[in-house]
């Protein structure tokens, strides 16, 4: 049963633990969960509809219709075997499918999910654990370029750029903005933009035959099948730097392409695989090692991702310090806890 990621406090024995660790004890059954984020699971179980499949029926679920006791989930609803009655149903999840207990055995939700909601869950639930291999297939079929005076130059993505990318992709789509036109935006966006020369990103290309789609139409012959296919990004006037277009063919032919690109691609397919920690595993490190120089230097360092340091740099302009001050009897100390750190940390401010 994979209710791990829900929980938000366990115990084993005497021993208690907070949601990091409970994770992955709940999952592999050696903890009890004492707290579940109600609400993240409302958010994970599609709408549900009425035995009659109308409009009117229709239902989504908050936190409100669960409810938790002794380790164990519950969803309030009726029994369509006894005309009604209300009753709190027993509910897990396994293989990214949730399923109810009633009448002495489990059934699936999807019994009372519009087909097309569910077809939709299990394809979001399927696709949600290889995202970061679609972003990686994506950075292969389109390459992304810098353009500058001294010339033009390919992108490298690091770890925490793909993750930036992730992050953009899902605030699109929420937006309705998908397929490869939302793909190269969230890659513009997750490589930001400079004050006085608009987005880093100002170049990109893909084969003509590859199935990469941006709206520019087919052309038609041979030159339509082989070569290379660029757009570039077009920076539109005006104070939001995520407002741009994306625009057939390079409106910057007069500046060449650095020769080390094209010397430097062979060295990123030699057989030397890089053995890379685990992603969760390597964010957590890197933001424990943000935090603790935050509490020595009082400064936002660059361990921190883009969300982390939007959160850190609103509370330091709202006049808190992260560095205990050596006389804090005139300052009030707040414990600030986030979903987007995985550490809870203290900050201080003067009272007046």
């Amino acid at each position: 049963m994979s209710l791990g990621k829900f929980c938000k406090a366990c115990k084993s024995g005497s021993d208690e633990y907070k949601k990091v660790v409970c994770k992955r004890k709940v999952d592999e059954g050696t903890a009890e969960c004492t707290k579940f984020d109600l609400e993240k699971v409302a958010n994970d179980i599609p709408e549900i509809i009425g035995k009659d499949g109308g409009d009117k029926d229709r239902l989504t679920i908050t936190k409100k219709n669960i409810s938790s006791k002794d380790g164990k989930l519950y969803l309030h609803g009726e029994n369509k075997e006894t005309d009604g009655q209300k009753e709190k149903f027993e509910l897990k999840k396994e293989n990214g499918v949730w399923s109810f207990y009633e009448n002495n055995k489990w059934e699936l939700l999807s019994t009372y999910l519009t087909s097309s909601l569910y077809e939709q869950t299990l394809k979001e639930q399927k696709e949600m654990k290889s995202i970061s291999d679609k972003i990686e297939e994506k950075l292969r079929d389109i390459y992304f370029y810098t353009v500058s005076e001294k010339g033009k130059e390919r992108v490298i993505f690091d770890l925490q750029d793909k993750r930036d990318i992730e992050q953009h992709l899902k605030d699109l789509h929420s937006q309705n903005i998908v397929g490869d036109k939302g793909f190269v935006m969230a890659v513009v966006r997750a490589k930001g933009s400079d004050k006085e020369d608009g987005q880093l990103i100002k170049l990109g290309s893909y084969p003509k035959d590859s199935n990469v789609n941006l709206g520019f139409g087919e052309e038609k012959g041979l030159g339509g099948l082989v070569g290379t296919q660029y757009f570039s990004i077009k920076n539109n006037d005006g104070p939001d730097d995520r407002d741009f277009e994306i625009v057939k063919g390079d409106i910057n032919k007069d500046i060449e392409f650095k020769k080390e690109v094209e010397v430097e691609e062979p060295k990123l397919v030699v057989n030397q695989p890089v053995k890379e920690e685990p992603y969760e595993e390597v964010m957590k490190q890197k933001e424990l090692k943000g935090l603790a120089s935050l509490v020595s230097s009082d400064e936002v360092g660059n361990d921190f991702t883009k969300k982390q340091k939007e959160i850190l740099e609103k509370l330091k302009g709202q006049g808190y310090l992260f560095k205990r001050p050596v006389e804090d009897s005139n300052y009030k100390k707040t414990k600030v806890k986030s979903s987007e750190f995985t550490e809870s940390f203290h900050v201080w401010k003067k009272q007046d």
